[in-house]
């Protein structure tokens, strides 16, 4: 285990100093660090931060330059570095904050490419009454999504307006067992249980990728060294096509979609991975540099 175990918040809030999110998330990392955790804790305020919306022009998935310019790459780089990634965010209306949404958006290409695979990682929630099961649901989604192993969420109720959070000291002693869990758990260097979430996100994007190849493979033909589609796919996508009359500019568009994260599963060799597990397993090819990749892309 490293000397220093690196813990990165992505603060959703658009407050800093007052955020009750913020201050739960801090009396969790305490709690962690009181039981024998040597850490450095890192929080990251989108609020403080500038991440303009995603314009939707799909640069980022050609692997063509992205038009903004503002503070993702510094964040994309502390996420590459941390080894737990806490996504915490207050509710707003039900869901996560504008703030945080835009962040998820920005990082569209890293929902198929598991680009931090392997990581530890947690959820944090707080709301005045009500939204905080959803919300929780959601980022959970977004971290197996990333490819990291949740320990699952922290929440509390009685956050309401900035800097007034009753709750705190029954939300930290509710939440002190989770936090020796978490802590325990890291110095054994065990992973926590593969979830249900996980398994499904594997299956999708699975399906996204392979489906992706088969489309790349039928115009372009069968690559060297990678998996060749399956037939009964090929013959089935083939009845679809011609049933829509798909023309041959269309499957040529097509072919070329999500080019950044065909070339990720392509050479990392995930395409014939049958599970999550065999795709971990599989080693990291030498010249395959993920946080270039990750950085320079767009």
């Amino acid at each position: 285990m490293k000397p220093t175990f690196k813990i990165l918040t992505i603060l959703g809030s658009p407050h800093d100093g007052k955020s009750n999110t913020k201050a739960l998330v801090e009396d969790f990392v305490e709690d962690m660090k009181n039981e024998g955790l040597q850490l450095d804790h890192e929080v990251i305020a989108l609020g403080r931060k500038r991440v303009e919306p995603c314009k939707g022009c799909w640069n980022c998935t050609y692997n063509r330059p992205c038009p903004i310019k503002d503070d993702l790459e510094e964040i994309k780089l502390k996420m590459i570095e941390c080894d737990m990634l806490i996504l915490a965010s207050p509710v707003f209306t039900n869901q996560i904050t504008a703030q945080m949404k835009a962040f998820f958006d920005r990082l569209f290409t890293w929902c198929h490419i598991y680009p931090l695979l392997g990581k530890y990682s947690l959820s944090v929630v707080t709301t005045g009454n009500d939204g905080h099961k959803e919300t929780a649901s959601f980022m959970e989604k977004m971290l197996a999504t990333y490819g990291t192993f949740s320990f699952g969420s922290i929440t509390s109720i009685g956050a309401f307006t900035p800097g007034f959070f009753p709750w705190r000291e029954h939300s930290r002693s509710k939440n002190n067992r989770m936090a020796k869990k978490v802590a325990t758990t890291i110095l054994k260097e065990k992973m926590p249980a593969r979830r249900r979430i996980q398994k499904k996100i594997f299956r999708t994007m699975k399906l996204k990728m392979t489906g992706i190849h088969t489309v790349n493979c039928l115009q372009y033909g069968n690559l060297e060294g990678q998996p060749k589609p399956n037939p009964v796919r090929v013959k089935l996508m083939n009845k679809f096509f011609k049933k829509l009359n798909i023309t041959n500019e269309q499957l040529n568009k097509w072919a070329g979609f999500l080019a950044f994260e065909l070339a990720w599963w392509r050479d990392r060799n995930w395409l014939d991975s049958k599970s999550l597990k065999q795709l971990m397993d599989k080693p990291i090819p030498e010249n395959f540099n993920a946080a270039s990749r990750l950085l320079n892309h767009n």
